[in-house]
């Protein structure tokens, strides 16, 4: 067997390996964002795959904490999976996957989930009989019609004065109740673990959104910018949405990250919300399951489900678990996702 567990001196070895499988270059500073700032986790959960001193395959876990039935839980996030192009065929997803359940079991995370790619997610499935539970639905919402075939059609820019009147006519937004109040968050406070509780039953299975998390998935992500606006009645906390603007090429995307609130009229009151501070992007885009309130409200204001471009995959490790192997028991955000 030649997996064994991350040691700090794998480190260059490990950035060098993403750039080839992934062909891109990510900074020191988010990797030790990604893996050892993580407050729910006490160190890096990475394996290794190792020949002749060279690291050929790697795997890795965010470990977090989630909400399974109500009651906190420790679940992983398969993220970062790969193997050297030039070593492939020796077995080496396999040897790291069947690993994977072995360290997880021991180091007692319960369940495990992830958005894998076509053809990991064959080899998840095949290696560890993880369940497919669902393509996550992607939702859409254009404000700027004509930027948008713009964006792909260059002379149409020409009429994208249009897109002024086409606002004016649209104009999602309408204002909450004025007994609602709202802040911008630049540190979230004891009173978002209160809501991270009393939210605990939304969904059999959600990922535990207090503030230690929220703070560091979102507020001290070293490359991304993000806005957290939340909604408070009589000075107590009842949602929160998370917000991030893209621009490429001119084009602006507008990404409802991640929502949480405690009834009907706060789902409402935060989708209003991104309408306003996303007023001034091309597109807005989220993922929400059929099931969740959050997709109900995006139905009943115009969004269409564009596709469904990500696979949920999940695999128990705590036998208990096999009935959150269905996507009607998860609640999921864009912002379950590492990438986002």
């Amino acid at each position: 067997m030649n997996v064994r567990k991350y040691h700090p001196k794998d480190l260059n070895q490990v950035q060098s390996l993403f750039q080839k499988t992934f062909n891109q270059e990510r900074s020191y500073e988010l990797w030790d964002w990604k893996f050892k700032q993580n407050p729910k986790s006490d160190s890096p959960f990475i394996l290794v795959w190792e020949e002749n001193d060279t690291i050929k395959g790697h795997i890795s876990l965010w470990v977090t904490e989630a909400y399974l039935s109500g009651e906190k839980s420790t679940i992983g996030l398969r993220v970062d999976t790969m193997v050297d192009p030039d070593a492939r065929g020796k077995g080496i997803y396999k040897q790291l996957n069947e690993a994977l359940l072995r360290e997880a079991s021991d180091e007692g995370i319960d369940y495990l989930y992830g958005f894998p790619a076509p053809k990991a997610k064959e080899l998840f499935i095949r290696y560890t009989d993880a369940v497919h539970l669902t393509d996550m639905p992607r939702w859409m919402y254009v404000q700027r019609p004509v930027s948008v075939l713009a964006s792909k059609f260059a002379p149409l820019k020409l009429f994208e004065p249009l897109d002024l009147v086409y606002a004016k006519w649209k104009n999602p937004y309408k204002p909450t109740s004025s007994s609602l109040h709202w802040k911008n968050i630049m540190e979230c406070g004891p009173e978002f673990d209160d809501l991270a509780q009393e939210t605990r039953h939304i969904a059999p299975a959600l990922v535990v959104r207090d503030a230690a998390y929220l703070n560091w998935r979102y507020l001290s992500h070293p490359e991304n910018e993000y806005e957290i606006h939340a909604v408070y009645h009589e000075e107590i906390l009842q949602g929160y949405v998370v917000t991030k603007i893209t621009t490429s090429s001119g084009f602006k995307n507008g990404l409802i990250v991640d929502m949480l609130a405690n009834d009907e009229e706060i789902w409402e009151a935060l989708l209003q919300k991104s309408f306003d501070v996303l007023k001034q992007t091309d597109v807005i885009q989220t993922w929400a399951l059929a099931h969740t309130p959050l997709a109900n409200h995006l139905k009943n204001n115009g969004f269409t489900h564009k596709d469904s471009p990500m696979p949920l995959v999940g695999k128990e490790i705590n036998e208990s678990l096999r009935f959150l192997n269905q996507s009607t028991k998860w609640y999921i955000t864009p912002g379950d996702v590492d990438s986002y």
